[in-house]
């Protein structure tokens, strides 16, 4: 009796576009089958990636396959990494098809599945395109990350932009025909238009946008020239500048995020992108008891909604946030390095790179070292899984430590590449970071900025409502911003008009004392 097949033809999106060819495979079984006096009962096509079964053809397939059970002998494909490139999934559907007595088999590839042996080659077949997949996704989320950081919007473009690519070809989004209505739909939010008025508006302009999707257009960042980088690892979340143009202005967005906040119960923004409008919180301690202030947002006596500095220790001390940012922000503008100084930091700045290239180096062989391990680790797995050493279950087990581990080291060493080695370079970026302390505290996470805050001032702030006071600053901060005079012989130095440093006397050892 002759054997009835199904024939099975599988391509994903990024093989179509490197010219891969569904109706080559297909030509292919058929020919196969032909030779081999096979009866097709069934053939489809599929267009999609085989990261998993979820694919609607197959789907079609397995319906077809219960409808007519008994009446199938095989599933015919090219080689298995067309069938599936996750091996878990794989072992799931070939039980299933086994259940309705078909036989999977890649006719690149035939194995005899019926002899014991036979599993460890299965699994060789199977695992190899999976690992080819876990490569690509590493190398694409690290790209994707890489340009969320360089301020870059990676996916489709949002509501009132559209996708194009700058002219080194890198993805850009740029204002769409429906920025000015997006600026429209944010300013309606101040006249109190509900988001279904705002929405049926927007569409009737022609933009459509579902209900559900207006209450996240008017919470995006984007729309004020923002990128939002999530948290991944040990990495934090940040909220960087983005490269594209904003939409709408800072002031209307958060002034639209505390309309909006007014208007129910649920959280406008993530605690992490609301605590860039409290930076300095559990940095400012109060003037009355010396507790430190912490930070809310409340409604304001005119009604509108404002986050606070408040102590709620003795409840005396009470400050607009945006006023006592504003205040350091002016503060570290003003923080210029003296010309005199920059080659002194430069000489420092390359003395300490000569000290760290030795460590880096040690560092960078370490990682190959760790590379080369695991991946000799996962070459001898493979060959005692080819072998019957270890049974599936426990590669899979230690495929994922040992890939874990490999992965962790990979991107660590090309980030150590990826690092700009140049000492002319860094000591030039090093320089320009110091006298642009203002720019990187504007365009740095909360997190970033309490740490540089700290760094100049160690003790705790006072705000008095106009400018601000603390007894120290830091000694090497002091060197730098008291060269040109402004602070020698002033005890009580003013290191700016709104910020009072009480005690700027440096310790012994700084210079040395005069006689007498």
């Amino acid at each position: 009796m002759r054997k009835r097949a199904v024939l099975m033809s599988r391509v994903s999106s990024d093989e179509q576009a490197k010219g891969y060819s569904l109706d080559v495979q297909t030509e292919s079984l058929e020919k196969y089958c032909e030779r081999s006096d096979i009866e097709v009962v069934y053939s489809f096509k599929e267009d999609h990636s085989a990261k998993n079964f979820e694919r609607p053809a197959f789907k079609e397939f397995i319906s077809f396959a219960k409808k007519n059970r008994g009446k199938i002998d095989e599933l015919l494909f090219t080689s298995w990494d067309r069938f599936s490139r996750n091996i878990q999934e794989a072992y799931k559907v070939i039980d299933l098809l086994r259940e309705l007595g078909i036989s999977p088999q890649a006719i690149e590839q035939p194995i005899d599945l019926s002899t014991p042996e036979n599993k460890a080659i299965l699994a060789m077949y199977l695992v190899i395109p999976e690992i080819d997949n876990d490569r690509r996704s590493i190398k694409t989320k690290g790209g994707i990350r890489a340009a969320l950081k360089s301020g870059r919007w990676c996916s489709k473009a949002p509501y009132g932009y559209r996708n194009t690519r700058d002219e080194n070809n890198k993805p850009l989004i740029v204002r769409g025909e429906h920025s000015d209505n997006i600026r429209w739909a944010f300013e309606q939010v101040l006249e109190n238009a509900t988001q279904r008025e705002i929405q049926r508006e927007l569409n009737k302009r022609g933009c459509m946008i579902q209900k559900t999707r207006v209450g996240l257009m008017l919470r995006n960042p984007v729309y004020i020239g923002k990128i939002e980088v999530p948290e991944y690892g040990k990495e934090p979340y940040q909220l960087v500048e983005g490269v594209h143009e904003a939409i709408v202005s800072e002031k209307l967005f958060y002034q639209v995020q505390d309309a909006l906040n007014t208007k129910g119960p649920r959280r406008v923004m993530s605690k992490k992108t609301s605590d860039q409008l409290l930076p300095l919180r559990g940095k400012l301690k109060c003037s009355k008891c010396d507790a430190k202030l912490t930070g809310s947002r409340s409604r304001g006596k005119l009604g509108g909604h404002y986050a606070y500095y408040h102590c709620n220790h003795c409840r005396n001390e009470r400050h607009r946030a945006d006023l006592i940012n504003q205040v350091m922000e002016e503060v570290l503008d003003s923080a210029k390095l003296n010309s005199r100084l920059d080659r002194l930091v430069e000489a420092i700045c390359a003395d300490l790179l000569t000290a760290d290239s030795s460590q880096t180096a040690a560092k960078v062989n370490k990682l190959k070292q760790t590379v080369s391990k695991q991946n000799d680790r996962i070459q001898r797995l493979q060959d005692n899984l080819a072998d019957g050493v270890v049974s599936s279950d426990d590669y899979m087990s230690m495929k994922t430590r040992f890939s874990k581990e490999l992965n962790e080291a990979q991107n660590e060493l090309n980030h150590l590449k990826a690092h700009d080695s140049s000492k002319e370079s860094i000591i030039r970026k090093a320089v320009e970071a110091l006298n642009n302390l203002g720019v990187n505290y504007r365009n740095s996470s909360a997190d970033r900025k309490i740490k540089l805050v700290g760094s100049i001032f160690p003790e705790m702030i006072e705000f008095d409502g106009n400018k601000c006071r603390t007894p120290k600053i830091n000694e090497a901060a002091a060197l730098c911003f008291n060269v040109d005079g402004r602070l020698r012989g002033n005890k009580k130095g003013t290191l700016h008009q709104k910020m009072e440093v009480s005690l700027l006397v440096a310790r012994r050892g700084i210079e040395p004392l005069l006689p007498g």
